[in-house]
């Protein structure tokens, strides 16, 4: 089994390398110190919102690297019924 080689862009603390997640020269992940990528999060999360009207999006960033680990979903009232 052959050992992997880490770039000089992992994260320290996470170990999370970002050269791992490139697709087809593009990089495919978002982090919070990009403009563009908290406007498509916040995007995403108003979208998710208006679709689901009893819930509330929200991103969690990495500490340690700034890059978006998933995101928080949180229903607002749980005896409202959904249909």
């Amino acid at each position: 089994m052959k050992k992997k080689i880490k770039s000089d862009k992992t994260c320290p603390e996470c170990d999370f390398d970002p050269v791992d997640h490139y697709f087809e020269g593009k990089d495919m992940n978002v982090y919070k110190n990009r403009k563009k990528d908290r406007k498509l999060v916040k995007e995403y999360c108003e979208e998710h919102e208006m679709m689901h009207s009893n819930d509330k999006c929200k991103p969690i960033w990495r500490e340690c690297c700034g890059i978006l680990n998933g995101y928080s979903v949180t229903i607002k009232d749980i005896n409202k019924k959904l249909w």
